[in-house]
């Protein structure tokens, strides 16, 4: 079932009470407080913002065919490029369902059941994405650069040097 109309709606009606991104951020941040540090670079929100946007257009996507289409591709290609940067997977596991309980409560009394039903069938969706994957980042990853270049005399000048 398509649940995108259902989702553009509560996206549409959370929107006019103020911009969900502060809530959105402050509840994974809150639940996972270690996040909030990997956004050292993000004084303006703006990385924060191209996140979000990503993840909006992701969940629209999950909610058009059950089998996720790029949406599902996208999620399971970020997932498995922050292992690399040592973001745990339970981060993505709850992300999806922390946006759709930040658009629910914006939304108020105009959250109806179609609306809750497309939210659950995404949020369904992500987690059997992330579920499926190979692996999991439940430790960080160290990467020795001498382990995987050449030796540092040998490098030359196009590999970065120490």
């Amino acid at each position: 079932m398509n649940h995108r109309n259902a989702l553009e709606a509560s996206l549409a009606l959370a929107v006019e009470q103020g911009d969900p991104q502060p809530a959105i951020y402050a509840r994974l941040f809150a639940l996972h407080p270690g996040t909030e540090a990997e956004f050292w670079r993000d004084g303006s929100g703006r990385i924060r913002g191209e996140m979000l946007a990503r993840s909006f257009e992701m969940i629209l996507d999950l909610a058009e065919s059950a089998d996720g289409g790029w949406g599902r591709a996208f999620l399971g290609t970020e997932a498995v490029t922050h292992d690399a940067y040592g973001i745990p997977r339970a981060v993505f596991g709850d992300f999806v369902p922390i946006i759709a309980g930040v658009i629910r409560e914006a939304c108020g009394a105009g959250f109806t059941p179609v609306m809750a039903a497309a939210w659950a069938a995404v949020v369904a969706r992500a987690e059997a994405t992330l579920a499926a994957l190979p692996g999991s980042s439940a430790e960080p990853r160290a990467i020795d650069p001498d382990a995987i270049l050449p030796p540092l005399a040998e490098r030359g000048a196009f590999f970065p040097q120490r």
